[in-house]
């Protein structure tokens, strides 16, 4: 284990002896059972604990992951039924904890009856009538955790669109790979990744998601979040009237121009009428502005274009009543950033066209 990870699990002695203090007539005695445990079968441990409360006594044995992901988490309980078996302690509680635990692995820990806790304090401790939980606590290693670049990276996200466009379709690395232009290894990158959180699992005939819309609903709040800069122009014509004007000047063009937000929603499904057109264009705001006759403003904006920042935001875009959209995927993405009932319009896109086919 390397300096940084025995710095943590250091922390997290620190940080259960806190927890554990809080609770009255309850002592702790670390590393309980050395001694009476061979040297080689202690080590497939983090940490033993002797717990003492209102006269009952509990044993535990415990293990420290550097992420609380299921697929993380599935190891280290694994790991400590071996300890308990090999070491004879079928009666030891289990506990695992990491700087940050995730809500599917805080799930699978309560699922399997194993004590959890992260390095903020947030924790659910259940072994006989000693029960203690703390949720909600900020914790700082949840950026860290969760951030995972090459997830949501530009390369990443071709990658979980098409995933997310035949969510019941497995794919093998080398297939995904060449229907999204990106490199094998960042197709297994990826892969691990969706694996690690179980997102997405192996099989025979490649990776599958497991769970399409806990990944798209991720997706989209980090999505959200990312810097997003239109480029604001009026148009004298209503909105059905300039859509039709970019659809005739896409067919003049072999660059993409696709439209979204709202009006790509209204397309795919109907809720509420909008007054503002947004449209990706694969080319300078200037050239299109030009084309369609529109003019800069700083106020009453009735068209933004939209400078991609990667291709893949084209990938499946569908041509609807005559004018092309982008796909629903990324339509609700796009929803994600719009103040004007955007999270109203992209439940109305999930209700409708996500995940039933």
């Amino acid at each position: 284990m390397g300096t940084t990870e025995q710095d943590q699990l250091q922390q997290a002695r620190t940080v259960l002896g806190q927890i554990m203090a809080n609770i009255p007539k309850l002592k702790v005695e670390w590393d309980n059972t050395v001694g009476q445990v061979p040297a080689d079968i202690a080590r497939l441990v983090d940490f033993t604990l002797g717990i003492t409360h209102d006269n009952r006594n509990y044993n535990v044995a415990g293990e420290f992951k550097a992420h609380g992901f299921p697929q993380q988490l599935t190891l280290a309980i694994n790991q400590l039924l071996r300890y308990r078996h090999k070491a004879g302690r079928v009666n030891d509680d289990l506990m695992v904890a990491a700087p940050y635990i995730s809500p599917e692995g805080a799930q699978l820990c309560r699922d399997d009856n194993v004590s959890y806790f992260d390095l903020a304090g947030n924790c659910r401790i259940a072994m006989g009538l000693l029960y203690i939980e703390r949720t909600g606590i900020p914790n700082p290693f949840q950026k860290n955790a969760m951030a995972a670049p090459s997830l949501y990276g530009m390369r990443g996200e071709r990658i979980l669109r098409t995933l997310l466009n035949e969510p019941k379709k497995a794919w093998k690395v080398a297939p995904l790979a060449q229907q999204t232009g990106v490199s094998a290894g960042t197709v297994s990158i990826v892969r691990k990744l969706l694996i690690e959180r179980d997102w997405a699992k192996d099989t025979p005939d490649g990776i599958l998601l497991t769970q399409p819309e806990r990944l798209l609903r991720d997706w989209a709040q980090v999505w959200a979040r990312r810097a997003f800069r239109p480029f604001a122009y009026f148009s004298r014509l209503g909105t059905q009237e300039t859509e039709k004007k970019l659809a005739d000047f896409k067919k003049t063009q072999t660059r993409n121009l696709a439209l979204t937000g709202a009006a790509g929603a209204w397309r795919h499904a109907p809720m509420t009428r909008y007054q503002r057109t947004q449209v990706y264009w694969d080319g300078e705001p200037e050239e299109l502005a030009l084309a369609l006759d529109l003019k800069k403003t700083e106020s009453g904006a009735n068209i933004h274009i939209l400078t991609p920042r990667d291709r893949g935001v084209f990938d499946f875009m569908e041509v609807v009543e005559g004018v092309p959209v982008v796909c629903p995927i990324q339509l609700y993405l796009d929803l994600q950033r719009d103040p004007a009932r955007g999270e109203e319009a992209a439940e109305q896109l999930w209700q409708t066209r996500l995940f039933h086919a």
